[in-house]
């Protein structure tokens, strides 16, 4: 069975940005014959807002962006990530380095490569051996990377959370066969592959589409101050979604949401995402 997922951490409420991911996610996977799902990324309660998880389901569903499949929390998988945890015991070692040290190396030294036994206050990280990391990106094309120019990354946290890569990865390559998410992620992609590949995980197929920025390049986010959605509009939030992906429904059709998703999947197939998505204007 072929499966997608948006996977949004449940930080504030959604925003264009977010909605043209879910779209295109949604989009994609449909037109392929599979099944859409939304996976929660809730990891990280320190960064969550309480009300964040309700909002973006209730929004999804404004926008027609009905799941095939029960909405899946990344909280619930704790078992799963101790168990890939524990395959991977013989690579793991404990890093007691401060963020401050590692500012100075643009990848990690190798400091603590010796604490192979369990440390308090320290961060779990997989020691990376050698090794050339090759995928084909469905939207940017072929990509090489040599895993040591990453080097050894944390895959649970010193305040004992779990790191997002390590976690995506293993989410990943059990659930979804499709992964398609903005390009901000790109630089990760390394990582999760060699993660699936130490675990013996299947590598979903990739897409990494362009993202929607402001005028001065700062990308939509929480951070950036991006505004939420107005569910109220939902019809004319899918259609500058779907304008900003380079399609241009019809204005003379008073389609609602659900009805200019279905014009959308008929045009999906055959149709080229633009390699950078025009500036964002709001409305």
């Amino acid at each position: 069975m072929l499966t997608g997922r948006f996977a949004p951490s449940p930080t504030g409420p959604l925003h264009m940005g977010s909605l043209i991911t879910a779209i295109a996610s949604y989009l994609d996977i449909k037109a392929s014959g599979g099944q859409w799902y939304v996976r929660i990324d809730n990891l990280d309660p320190p960064r969550e807002d309480p009300s964040a998880t309700a909002a973006i389901l209730s929004s999804l569903h404004n926008h027609a962006l009905e799941a095939d499949l029960d909405v899946d929390y990344q909280s619930d998988h704790q078992q799963r990530y101790a168990q890939a945890l524990q395959q991977l015991q013989s690579q793991l070692f404990y890093c007691t380095c401060s963020r401050k040290t590692l500012a100075k190396h643009e990848r990690y030294p190798g400091t603590c490569r010796a604490n192979t036994t369990p440390l308090d206050d320290a961060a779990i990280r997989l020691r990376v051996s050698d090794h050339t990391i090759r995928y084909t990106d469905a939207i940017v094309g072929e990509q090489i990377h040599q895993a040591e120019a990453f080097g050894d990354f944390v895959v649970k946290r010193r305040d004992g959370l779990w790191a997002y890569t390590f976690a995506t990865a293993i989410d990943d390559g059990s659930d979804s066969t499709h992964v398609l998410r903005g390009q901000d992620l790109l630089h990760v992609t390394p990582q999760q592959i060699y993660v699936m590949q130490q675990l013996g995980l299947s590598i979903p197929t990739y897409a990494h589409i362009p993202l929607l920025r402001f005028a001065d390049g700062a990308k939509l986010s929480k951070q950036s101050h991006a505004p939420a959605l107005d569910d109220t509009r939902a019809a004319e939030n899918v259609r500058t979604a779907l304008r900003y992906l380079g399609l241009q429904p019809p204005r003379h059709e008073n389609w609602q949401p659900a009805g200019l998703l279905e014009w959308a999947l008929e045009e999906w197939p055959n149709h080229q995402l633009p390699q950078e998505l025009a500036t964002y204007a709001s409305t």
